[in-house]
């Protein structure tokens, strides 16, 4: 079984952008949230099984080590 990602955004938000294209050169499934009223004014965040692993702004290395599970 995987583990489910889920990717907090909002629109016009050009960090969300970023993080979504890192997540996509990643190349892991994702579900997409927009406009959750627990993250308004934190996205973008990624989180994995329940747990956020990383907001605003997005750090590429501790990313991809988040999602191995380092």
């Amino acid at each position: 079984m995987g583990r489910r990602v889920v990717f907090y955004t909002k629109p016009d938000c050009s960090l969300c952008e970023k993080a979504e294209a890192l997540l996509g050169s990643i190349g892991i499934e994702y579900e997409t949230v927009y406009n959750d009223p627990r993250f308004v004014e934190r996205v973008p965040v990624i989180e994995v099984d329940g747990r956020v692993i990383a907001e605003a702004p997005i750090d590429e290395r501790a990313l991809r080590r988040a999602l191995r599970g380092d």
